[in-house]
C-alpha cells in the first residue's frame, strides 16, 4: 500500500526538449548507452548503462521510477515517463509537495529482471521519498521487497494474480488489472458465450493474467488454455488457432502484451475463427489493430473511456491540451494513468503534511477518491484503486452489449495441447 500511494504524489521535473532527444536516441541506438539531461537536471538511462544517478537536492521530494523503456513494452514505459513529467512539472510549479520541489529520476527496467532488479535498487539507496514500478513483470518479481522499502513504492500495472501483488504491498493505478478481468467477465457471463480459450504469453504478466482469468471464469464457465505460453517472439500461430477450435467456439481471451496480436488474429481469421475475441492489449498492441478489419475489427479490450476520447471530461481535456502543449502529441492512456497517480499521491502528501510513507499513505486512502484525467478512481480502505472500465475496439467504439442467454453453465477446466 506504501506503493500505491507514493505513485500518485510525485512528479515534477522534465524538460520537453531533452524527452525528444532521448526518445531520439532510443530509436537510433536500441542497445547503447543512451543518457540526457534535461533544463531541470532529470537524467534516464538505458538499459545498457550503470545505474548512475545525479547527486539528490537534500531539500527535494524524490521520486524514482522504473520504466519499460525498451523492447516490446516501450510505447507505454515511454507514456508513462512524460504523464510523470508533466505531473512534476505542474506540481513544482504550484509550489512543489509542502514546499519541496520534486526531483524525478527515471531508470530503463533493463533488458532482464536482474537488471530492473538493480534499477530498482540503485534507487532505494539514492533516498528517494517515492518509487514508481512500471513494468509489469518486474513489480510481480520484486513484489516481497518492494514491500520492505522504506520508501512508498507505487505499482502501475495491471498484473494482480500473483498473491504477491497483493494491495498490503502497493496501490496500483495503471490499468487496474482485476477491473480488467471482471470487464471481460461481466460480458462473457451475461452472453450465450460457454466456452472461452485463454492464450497467454510465456512471461510473468502474461502467466498472472491467465490464472486471473482462470480464477474468475472456474466456478461457471468451461476453460480452455494451451499447455505450454507462446513465446512472443513466434511468428506461427496457425496451429494453436485450430487446435483451440477443435474444443471451444465461444471466445478467445489473449492475455499478452498486445504487439502479437495482429499475427495471432491474422491466423485465427484464416483458419475460420467466427467467435468473439477480447483481450489486454498494451499501447504498441492496439496500434496495428486499429486500422484492421476482419477479426482486428471487432476484438474488444477492456478500456476506460479516455482511451476512445480523451477529451470527453473536463479533467481529460485539460491533461490532454497540456501534454500535446507539453510533447507536441496526444497523450496515451499510460501517460494518463502515471500522471494521474502522482497528482493524487502529491494531493495525499500535501493532506498528510508530511513526506512520512506510512502517513501518506494513509491520507490517500482518506481521499476515498479522485477525479483524474482518466476519470473518477474509487480508493479502497485497502489501499487498492477501481475504475468502471468498458470494453472498447481498437479504434474506440465500444462493443454493444451482449444478448443475455438463459443457458445452464458448464465448469470445464483443463490443459490443450497442441497436436504434433
Amino acid at each position: 500500500m506504501l506503493t500505491g500511494a507514493c505513485a500518485m504524489a510525485a512528479a515534477l521535473a522534465a524538460g520537453c526538449q531533452a524527452v525528444e532527444d532521448y526518445t531520439h536516441g532510443l530509436s537510433t541506438q536500441p542497445n547503447g548507452p543512451t543518457s540526457a539531461f534535461d533544463g531541470v537536471g532529470q537524467q534516464t538511462w538505458s538499459a545498457a548503462a550503470p545505474p548512475k544517478l545525479p547527486a539528490k537536492d537534500p531539500h527535494g521530494f524524490g521520486v524514482g521510477a522504473v520504466l519499460p523503456l525498451f523492447g516490446l513494452r516501450a510505447a507505454s514505459g515511454r507514456a508513462m515517463q512524460r504523464g510523470l513529467e508533466l505531473a512534476v512539472a505542474e506540481i513544482n510549479a504550484a509550489g512543489g509537495i509542502n514546499g519541496q520541489q520534486v526531483q524525478l529520476d527515471v531508470l530503463d527496467s533493463g533488458v532482464n529482471l536482474a537488471s530492473g532488479a538493480e534499477a530498482l535498487g540503485a534507487l532505494r539507496d539514492h533516498g528517494e521519498a517515492l518509487l514508481v514500478v512500471g513494468d509489469g513483470p518486474l513489480a510481480i518479481d520484486q513484489a516481497e521487497n518492494l514491500a520492505g522499502y522504506p520508501q512508498l513504492v507505487a505499482f502501475l500495472c495491471d498484473y494482480v494474480t500473483v498473491p504477491q501483488l497483493t494491495p498490503k504491498n502497493g496501490v496500483r493505478i495503471y490499468l487496474n488489472g482485476d477491473q480488467e478481468g471482471h470487464a471481460i467477465e461481466g460480458f462473457i457471463e451475461s452472453s450465450p458465450i460457454r466456452r472461452t480459450a485463454v492464450i497467454y504469453q510465456n512471461d510473468l504478466a502474461g502467466l498472472s493474467n491467465s490464472k486471473f482469468l482462470a480464477y474468475l471464469f472456474s466456478g461457471n464457465h468451461a476453460i480452455f488454455t494451451t499447455a505450454e505460453a507462446y513465446d512472443p517472439g513466434e511468428h506461427e500461430f496457425a496451429l494453436l488457432a485450430k487446435t483451440m477450435m477443435t474444443v471451444n467456439d465461444g471466445a478467445i481471451i489473449l492475455a499478452g502484451d498486445g504487439p502479437e496480436y495482429a499475427k495471432i488474429l491474422t491466423d485465427f481469421a484464416a483458419a475460420g475463427w467466427t467467435g468473439q475475441v477480447l483481450g489486454y492489449a498494451s499501447v504498441s498492441g492496439l496500434a496495428p489493430l486499429s486500422a484492421g478489419v476482419g477479426l482486428a475489427a471487432t476484438a474488444a479490450y477492456p478500456l476506460p473511456d479516455f482511451a476512445a476520447n480523451p477529451r470527453s471530461t473536463e479533467s481529460g481535456r485539460v491533461f490532454a491540451d497540456a501534454y500535446l502543449a507539453k510533447f507536441g502529441e496526444e497523450p496515451l492512456l499510460p501517460a494518463a494513468y502515471a500522471y494521474d497517480s502522482l497528482r493524487a499521491l502529491a494531493a495525499a502528501a500535501q493532506q498528510a503534511a508530511t513526506a512520512d510513507p506510512l502517513k501518506i499513505r494513509s491520507s490517500f486512502i482518506s481521499l476515498k477518491s479522485y477525479t483524474g484525467a482518466v476519470g473518477r478512481y474509487e480508493i479502497k480502505d485497502d489501499g487498492d484503486t477501481a475504475m468502471p472500465l468498458r470494453l472498447l475496439r481498437a479504434d474506440g467504439t465500444p462493443l454493444p452489449p451482449p444478448i443475455k442467454s438463459n443457458s445452464p453453465s458448464t465448469v470445464q477446466i483443463m490443459k490443450l495441447q497442441a497436436p504434433p
